[in-house]
């Protein structure tokens, strides 16, 4: 299995949630880690926050593909390729390993991380249900390049959150992810905010409510 930290969840139940994370580049599995503690949140998920497979710096900076860090549509795509196919692996393996729900699977990314989260539920709509992108944006080449049904992803759900004043992923290419999602007329909820490439407070407000409000209307 790739490296990971885990959290289970403060109110055992049977077959919990999976939520998992997927990092920036340059980042590692501590980065949203501090997320797990938060009291917003419904008690009830299984946190696991991944390491990507490319170590950068010294075993403190990791990604999940190499990029132009002066270009950030050159990059290593067949790196991106197998990262994808690992983070399916994964979360095959750790449904087994810790007891998981397979039918009710979250999955939130950051820039690159959210990169590939797209690719992810696009790839694999009948893996994974609830999708955060923070910071991030469908890249085309990542998407599947056979013609998809619409009705396959009818049971995915998007939380969408950028920064007005991003300058690494400018919030243009953010705004394509509604316009791919409204193709596939698939549900999502977007948001701007008075922010960089980052979090700020109303938009982990906003997060949290969402998760909540998900989570308890699909039970």
């Amino acid at each position: 299995m790739l490296k990971h930290l885990t959290k289970p969840p403060l109110i055992k139940k049977k077959n919990p949630q999976l939520f998992l994370f997927l990092h920036g580049y340059g980042g590692n599995e501590n980065d949203f880690f501090s997320f797990t503690t938060s009291n917003e949140l419904p008690p009830y998920f299984f946190f696991i926050s991944l390491r990507a497979l490319h170590n950068l710096n010294d075993n403190t900076g990791f990604c999940w593909y190499n990029i132009n860090l002066s270009n950030i549509k050159i990059y290593n795509i067949s790196q991106a390729l197998k990262s994808i196919k690992e983070i399916i692996k994964f979360i095959s393996e750790a449904i087994l390993y810790y007891d998981l729900n397979k039918n009710k699977i979250w999955l939130c990314g950051f820039s690159q991380g959210a990169i590939l989260s797209y690719a992810v539920a696009f790839h694999y709509p009948e893996i994974v249900k609830n999708i955060i992108i923070l910071s991030g944006f469908p890249d085309k080449n990542l998407l599947p390049k056979t013609t998809i049904k619409k009705e396959n992803y009818k049971t995915l759900d998007f939380f969408i959150s950028h920064g007005k004043n991003d300058a690494i992923i400018p919030i243009e290419l953010a705004k394509t992810g509604t316009i791919l999602l409204d193709n596939y007329n698939i549900n999502y909820l977007y948001k701007e905010y008075e922010s960089e490439h980052n979090l700020n407070m109303d938009n982990y407000y906003d997060l949290t409510k969402w998760i909540t409000k998900k989570y308890v209307n699909e039970f």
